[in-house]
């Protein structure tokens, strides 16, 4: 029996719109309870999902996408692929990929059609669309460019950060067009990672974070201003997503998460539990409960190299 420790043999970009052993956790005044959605064991089946152990290191599935239909799309890395399971964990499809490939990111976009970033080494930046029946809609090849980064703004529009390992100075900006299923280029400076605009009661309100304020010991500080420019409250820890309603979420270190008004009151909070690197690949809905990719424990909580498969884990708004 080995300790785990989830990996990736090469370090995957999955930054959009970011579980437990059991219990429910409660929040003054909110409350979240967990609930399993399903399981996928590991196998060599198209509706299991692979795993590989190095030593005491398990390399497994720990992030998915989630469309507005209900379907969850797991990154399966070991099987070099992107796998749709229904709500009730049914296998439906796969979109495979080269092993070759060194980031990978998918998103299911408001018509439930599947965007998937790739890069390769060789051949450089590929994106493609999909529609809900796995037929390809549009796809490209960036040659130029062997990395990404990605930066969602409060507009739900995801930009795109193109770059390359060769020449560190040839970086373009593209956004996902869900209208004509292009990545289109951007002509004009992106939006600041740092700072937010949610509206909350018919008013508009700017969240900032404060120069300086993450150290190695405390997260960072946000200030809420409004539309005056007039401090309204502060916030602690990093902006992870913002409600239609203008509830703001916020990360405390890899495990805390925070809910709050936009006036700073706190509505919520829940430590989550599981696998490190499963509370740090968490995903939202539009109504706010937190999902989770995390493994399968043992009756004793524990994370084991015998770890048959994973669940994904919903948790719900009280």
């Amino acid at each position: 029996m080995y300790p785990i420790k989830m990996m990736i043999r090469k370090r995957m970009l999955f930054g959009m719109l970011a579980l437990l052993s059991g219990g429910i956790v409660q929040a003054a005044p909110g409350t979240f309870a967990p609930r399993e959605l399903f399981r996928v064991s590991f196998g060599k089946g198209p509706d299991r999902l692979g795993a590989r152990l190095d030593g005491e290191n398990l390399t497994a599935p720990r992030d998915f996408t989630m469309d507005g239909a209900g379907h969850f799309y797991l990154y399966d890395i070991n099987k070099h692929r992107v796998a749709r399971f229904s709500s009730e964990g049914r296998y439906e499809m796969e979109f495979r990929y080269p092993a070759t490939a060194g980031q990978l990111f998918a998103h299911a976009d408001s018509h439930e059609n599947l965007w998937l970033m790739i890069s390769d080494p060789g051949q450089g930046m590929f994106y493609g669309v999909y529609d809900s029946r796995g037929r390809s809609l549009r796809s490209g090849i960036f040659s130029r460019f062997n990395h990404f980064r990605l930066h969602p703004d409060d507009d739900n529009v995801l930009h795109v950060i193109l770059s390359s390992d060769k020449d560190p100075r040839a970086t373009q900006t593209y956004l996902f067009d869900e209208k004509s299923l292009l990545m289109k280029r951007e002509h004009i400076a992106r939006p600041p990672e740092t700072h937010h605009q949610v509206r909350h009661k018919d008013r508009v309100y700017f969240i900032d974070q404060v120069p300086g304020s993450a150290t190695s010991d405390s997260p960072p500080v946000n200030r809420v201003t409004d539309e005056a420019h007039h401090g309204v409250a502060e916030l602690r820890g990093v902006v992870a997503y913002m409600t239609s309603m203008g509830e703001i979420y916020t990360r405390v270190g890899d495990r805390e998460i925070r809910v709050y008004e936009a006036d700073g009151s706190l509505k919520g909070k829940v430590v989550l539990e599981g696998l490190p690197s499963a509370c740090a690949s968490v995903r939202f809905d539009a109504d706010g409960n937190i999902y989770e990719l995390d493994g399968i424990p043992d009756q004793a909580g524990q994370y084991t190299a015998e770890m048959p498969g994973m669940r994904l884990i919903r948790w719900e708004r009280r």
